[in-house]
This record gives C-alpha cells, sequence and structure tokens, in this order.
C-alpha cells in the first residue's frame, strides 16, 4: 500500500525536477525515521552518555543502508529478496534481544555510576538497523522506488538522494540523543533508570517480535 501511494507520488513529479524529489525524498524518509523502533530507543539510551551518540548511531545506520542503497541501484535487489526473511528474523531478533538484556541488566550501573553500555553507539545503529526485517522490506519497496526515480537523475540524483535521506536520520538521531543527555539534570536518576527498563523492555518485544516471524 505504502509503496503504491510513493510509486503514484513520484510518477507526479517528473516534471518538477530534482529540487521536488529531493523535498519529497526528505517528507518520505522522516516519515520512517520518526517511527519509534529499536534504533530509536538505542539513541535515547546511549544518549544518556553521550550528547552525540545519535550521530554515531546514524553512521552505523548509514554503514549498512548505503551499501544497500548502491546494491539496488546496481539491479541486484532480486538477490537480496532472495534472502529468506526467517533467517533475517531469527538473526535479528536474538541480536535485539541480547541488546535488551544487556540494557536491563546494566542499567543502575549506567544511570547511577556512569558505566556504558556494552556496545558503542556506532554498533547499535548497525546492529538495531540489521536485526529489523522491516528495514530491508522497505528498502526493496519504498526505498526501491525512491533509488528507481534518483537514478533518473543520473549519478548526481542519485548521490544526493543518500545524502538527503542519511541527512534525516543524522539530524533526528542527534536531537534525540541530546535530549537524553540533557533531560538527566532534570529528570533526575530514578526517572532515568525506569526509562532504561522500558527501553530494555522495548528492545526485548521487538526482538521477540522479529523472532516470531521464523516459527
Amino acid at each position: 500500500m505504502l509503496a503504491e501511494v510513493v510509486n503514484s507520488l513520484l510518477s507526479g513529479i517528473g516534471g518538477y525536477g530534482l529540487v521536488f524529489f529531493l523535498f519529497a525524498t526528505v517528507v518520505i524518509s522522516l516519515s520512517g525515521v520518526l517511527m519509534p523502533g529499536p534504533v530509536l530507543a538505542v539513541s535515547i539510551a546511549k544518549g544518556h552518555r553521550d550528547k552525540l551518540a545519535g550521530a554515531k548511531i546514524s553512521l552505523g545506520h548509514a554503514l549498512l543502508e548505503v551499501p544497500l542503497i548502491l546494491l539496488i541501484y546496481a539491479g541486484v535487489a532480486s538477490a537480496i529478496e532472495g534472502t529468506p526473511l526467517r533467517l533475517l528474523s531469527l538473526t535479528g531478533g536474538a541480536l535485539l534481544i541480547y541488546m535488551g538484556v544487556e540494557m536491563l541488566r546494566s542499567r543502575r550501573e549506567v544511570v547511577l555510576r556512569g558505566k556504558d553500555l556494552p556496545y558503542s553507539a556506532t554498533f547499535a545503529g548497525f546492529a538495531t538497523s540489521f536485526a529489523n526485517p522491516y528495514f530491508f522490506l522497505w528498502w526493496l519497496t519504498v526505498g526501491a522506488l525512491l533509488v528507481a526515480k534518483a537514478s533518473s537523475f543520473g549519478i548526481l540524483g542519485l548521490a544526493l538522494f543518500i545524502l538527503f535521506h542519511e541527512a534525516c536520520d543524522f539530524v533526528w538521531y542527534t536531537l534525540v540523543s541530546f535530549a537524553s543527555f540533557s533531560s538527566r539534570r532534570v529528570l533526575g536518576a530514578r526517572v532515568h533508570e525506569l526509562l532504561f527498563t522500558l527501553l530494555g523492555a522495548m528492545l526485548l518485544f521487538f526482538g521477540a517480535w522479529f523472532f516470531s516471524f521464523a516459527f
């Protein structure tokens, strides 16, 4: 359904050129970025100790996403499409469950003693993106349409599309981590410990949900 809406939008903007396409890219990208999910959860959690964690998380996200965009552009989307959803669900679900358990286990040390979570922000951005089967499904439907339209403007169009799309991730997750870092003085340790509990539970929920797709 969403892919059909995007296709209708993109097919109607040909006469408006690259500028309007980039505007559409920002709007469509933000509609996905602003949705709650595992990447948002780790941005808040890692932001507790590092106000720039969101920028590092978006870097990890881009390390997976940009090569995927280039693969779709190169015309090998069909090979990616053949990857069994069951395999993605098993590996991704298990990874999120591990990260959720670690967040719950170390929440007191992080909040009260300044200890950080046992994985880097860059790894968290990569792992939570890889762990989400819908990330790949989005790129093979909506994302593939955007890449196809970007390619009609040549290499410049593709490069600007990647730049604008990744900028949406960078700005949003940096703002989220900065807000999490700044809120420590306002909300206090008890509220942040509760927040970590909720975020850990969120990762466990998404992990179990993705894991269940394999059965």
